[in-house]
């Protein structure tokens, strides 16, 4: 994916962005069932959609930000671009999320944080 160069954004803070090191990590399962870690119930949640409806232009993408589960204010997951003008994420949830969206993950969405809850689907029509 081509990211526009340009935009010109501060974070919530008021500062400007940057880039945060990959926190990813791989556990290898080794040895007897009964040695094994235990597994993660994370996934025990209903499943949440957020679609939006907005035309982000060519090269450009949108990003989720929040807090609950798999979420961070800190870092964005991108959402799939379905068609010219709709983005859609879907995943999990025990509780409520707290979500924006951000252009590129680096402009944010105007107005208020936006909250669903498990099971929940929404529609938005975000304005940069």
């Amino acid at each position: 994916m081509k990211f526009s160069k340009g935009f010109k954004s501060t974070n919530r803070s008021g500062t400007a962005p940057h880039t945060l090191p990959d926190h990813t990590t791989t556990t290898t399962q080794t040895g007897p069932p009964s040695l094994r870690p235990a597994q993660s119930t994370q996934n025990s949640g209903k499943t949440v959609t957020i679609e939006a409806k907005i035309d982000v232009g060519f090269g450009n993408g949108l990003f989720l930000r929040g807090e609950g589960q798999g979420l961070s204010w800190n870092q964005g997951i991108p959402l799939s671009c379905v068609d010219g003008s709709t983005w859609k994420w879907s995943g999990e949830a025990g509780d409520k999320l707290k979500f924006k969206l951000l252009l590129n993950d680096a402009v944010w969405a105007k107005g208020e944080d936006l909250v669903i809850r498990p099971g929940e689907r929404v529609q938005v029509a975000p304005a940069f």
